[in-house]
């Protein structure tokens, strides 16, 4: 489990990583995330994030891009890649 926390101007905010071993050289990543979204101004945030379905359309984007990743560094160890 991996986890990174963080602020900004309109949210408080923790985004958590899990790595779970599925067999062998196989493996599944979940992101969750977890946020407060002060005042007014985080409130009308938070509805144009889940709202417009922009906070899905990232995590799915990061998730990706990190599967990609791990599977382009498991063909490059890989010694039947040859």
């Amino acid at each position: 489990t991996y986890a990174l926390a963080g602020r900004h101007r309109f949210a408080i905010y923790q985004l958590v990583f899990r790595i779970d071993q599925r067999g062998p050289a196989r493996s599944r990543l979940t992101a969750e995330t977890f946020a407060t979204f002060p005042g007014s101004s985080g409130r009308l945030y938070r509805l144009f994030l889940m709202d417009a379905r922009v906070h899905a359309l990232v995590m799915w984007l990061m998730v990706r891009r990190v599967r990609r990743h791990a599977e382009a560094m498991l063909r490059q160890e890989s010694p039947l890649s040859s």
